[in-house]
């Protein structure tokens, strides 16, 4: 079952958002906000911290939130771009899922789809967590007993490795066709 106002506001003031911004409850999600740490694969540096990021159309970058996150070991939650970034051709694409156990802020995959440059802040409301209550507790939570790569990431997060699916050498790949 998905959490209500109540549970999120219980959960979150008591250490489970930090920090905690009452007025970023809904009835039944809480909004997180852009941090100020980015990584852009086609910037030179690749990586920076910035109160601002402007994403060009077509450009991709690994955002983080401001907020750290404490997961209960029986709740899971999902997390979901604002609709209205949505509608200016914003996308959070692929990974929304925040595992039961989970602790860190949260890598957001961000990329522009529209026909203009975008300015992203930090601070502003990027997505909202949406909290889900599990039949019961996992034998081993996320960060138990060696699993979950990213347990206490702090700021945007590189893949823990890139083997699956390394990165082809354009010559290479040329000479073989």
């Amino acid at each position: 079952m998905i959490k209500p106002d109540h549970w999120i506001t219980k959960f979150a003031s008591t250490g489970g958002v930090l920090p905690f911004n009452p007025e970023h409850v809904n009835p039944a999600s809480y909004d997180v906000t852009l941090g100020d740490h980015w990584i852009c694969p086609t910037r030179d540096p690749m990586e920076c911290t910035s109160d601002t990021f402007t994403l060009f159309p077509g450009e991709v970058v690994l955002a983080t939130t401001s907020e750290y996150i404490k997961m209960p070991r029986d709740v899971v939650a999902d997390l979901k771009l604002k609709s209205s970034l949505g509608r200016l051709w914003l996308n959070h694409s692929l990974s929304g899922w925040i595992d039961c156990g989970f602790e860190g802020q949260v890598t957001l995959e961000l990329q522009n789809l529209g026909p203009y440059p975008r300015v992203l802040s930090a601070g502003a409301r990027v997505a909202q967590l949406v909290f889900m209550g599990m039949e019961s507790a996992p034998d081993v939570a996320y960060g138990e007993s060696g699993k979950g790569h990213y347990q206490g990431q702090k700021g945007a997060t590189r893949p823990w490795s890139e083997d699956f699916f390394p990165i082809l050498d354009e010559k290479k790949v040329r000479k073989d066709k």
